[in-house]
């Protein structure tokens, strides 16, 4: 009896890490799908007769709509359950990418405006995606192993642009950049067919009925008691008003415009102002990537380390952002490098320092009272993505304005200062919200 034990208990531990790797592949296929604008951005403003500021905005409509779709998404995903949106995401966003493609075959203001439209698509399409993440990992993976298998998939955001970015500047350059969509769609396709074919539900179907139908019944208790509470001492104005809860806020928001620089104006500054190669490009931009990959795999670790030493939680989260930012001001001096080989080193070390310092998650798990959890994460999202809509917008306008990427180079720095700020004098103490039972919605 033992035995058969020990073989399900190893066999659920093979299923589960299949799933985990699954999540990590496709969030992998997500993300390098924002990347194949920022990569490929070059030709298609040429082909297309697209302006800096105009390019500016065509990067930033996707994250308008991953901005507005986190609410929604979330409510979707409570409604429906992980694995029916994880699939119906995964359909919905190959025909999307797929129809990207037939932008190259229109009049340039038809497919710009198309490609708009578009982009606007797969930022609502795509807004379930990490949320769905957390949840599944959280139906699979007992509470001692989330965290690692969390920080998996959280991975992916950097090492998306490894996997991906050569093959995406190689077929753009070899073969155009309408069939990098066609290639991105096949892969969808396939995507689709495995998540299809092989994901299962990890629940019994009547356990997870009656789950589903506690779940429902707590939902609307809580709505009924949000309705009596003054609007003051509702959950999200608390969040909104608490000096702490705020500042991190504000401080995702700047670390993440690091994040957007390079996930949309960066290649185009290789191709425009250093004159490299779009295929060249899909090579050198995977370096950043690999070090923003380790820098975040290395922070999380260096800064669990600090706890275990007994140094406080709120200073052992707080350092590696402080360090990460540090380094991340370097940016201002890639202007200034007359090499390839010494921007490429110039863009990595800050690109790691931005990694390095991502422990917003891990600091929206320990803030997190049990009743707020989930409002106290969508509002962090939201404020860090945010930054995808308003930075590219602005570095747009600050090269059309200027003609070189000086300002913006120093615009993304100052992120990195107004973070450090943010940590170091308005935070605080890094605690638990404190909020009555009687206030969840």
């Amino acid at each position: 009896m033992g035995a058969f034990i020990a073989m399900r208990k190893q066999r659920r531990m093979q299923v589960r890490h299949g799933v985990l790797l699954m999540l990590f592949f496709f969030s992998a296929v997500s993300f390098s799908e924002r990347s194949i604008l920022s990569i490929a951005g070059a030709p298609i403003a040429a082909d297309l007769g697209i302006g800096d500021v105009a390019m500016g905005f065509l990067f930033s409509a996707f994250g308008w709509a991953y901005v507005i779709g986190q609410v929604p998404g979330g409510l979707i995903l409570d409604r429906y359950g992980s694995g029916k949106v994880y699939g119906t995401v995964i359909i919905t966003w190959t025909v999307i990418i797929c129809l990207h493609a037939f932008a190259g075959f229109m009049a340039p203001l038809a497919a710009y405006i198309s490609l708009f439209l578009l982009r606007i698509l797969c930022g609502f399409i795509s807004a379930p995606v990490f949320p769905a993440n957390a949840r599944i990992v959280g139906e699979w993976f007992p509470p001692s192993e989330r965290g690692r298998a969390s920080s998996v998939f959280s991975s992916a955001q950097y090492f998306a642009i490894v996997l991906f970015g050569p093959v995406i500047g190689w077929i753009a350059q070899e073969f155009g950049w309408v069939n990098v969509f066609v290639v991105f769609g096949i892969i969808g396709v396939a995507c689709a067919v495995l998540w299809v074919n092989l994901y299962k539900d990890p629940f019994p179907k009547e356990a997870k009925k009656k789950e589903n139908a506690a779940e429902k019944s707590k939902q609307i208790k809580e709505r009924i008691n949000a309705r009596k509470l003054p609007w003051k001492q509702r959950p999200i104005i608390l969040l909104l008003t608490n000096r702490m809860t705020l500042g991190i806020y504000i401080g995702q928001y700047c670390v993440t415009a690091i994040t957007y620089f390079f996930m949309t104006w960066f290649p185009v500054y290789l191709v425009s102002e250093k004159g490299l190669s779009v295929l060249q490009v899909g090579l050198v931009s995977t370096i950043p990537a690999l070090a923003a990959f380790i820098g975040q795999l290395w922070g999380g670790r260096f800064s669990d380390g600090l706890v275990g030493r007994g140094m406080p939680l709120s200073k052992a989260r707080k350092l590696p952002i402080i360090i990460g930012m540090l380094c991340s001001m370097t940016i201002i001096f890639a202007e200034q490098a007359e090499s390839t080989i010494l921007l490429v080193a110039i863009m990595s070390f800050a690109f790691f320092g931005r990694g390095f310092g991502g422990m917003g998650w891990a600091i929206v798990a320990e803030t997190s009272n049990p009743t707020n959890a989930g409002l106290n994460g969508g509002l962090f999202n939201m404020f860090g993505n945010s930054a995808g809509i308003i930075t590219p917008v602005i570095i747009g306008y600050l090269v059309h304005w200027s003609g070189s990427f000086g300002l913006a180079l120093l615009y993304v720095g100052i992120h990195a200062v107004l973070a450090i700020i943010c940590y170091m004098f308005f935070v605080g103490e890094i605690k638990q919200i404190p909020m009555k039972q009687e206030e969840t919605i």
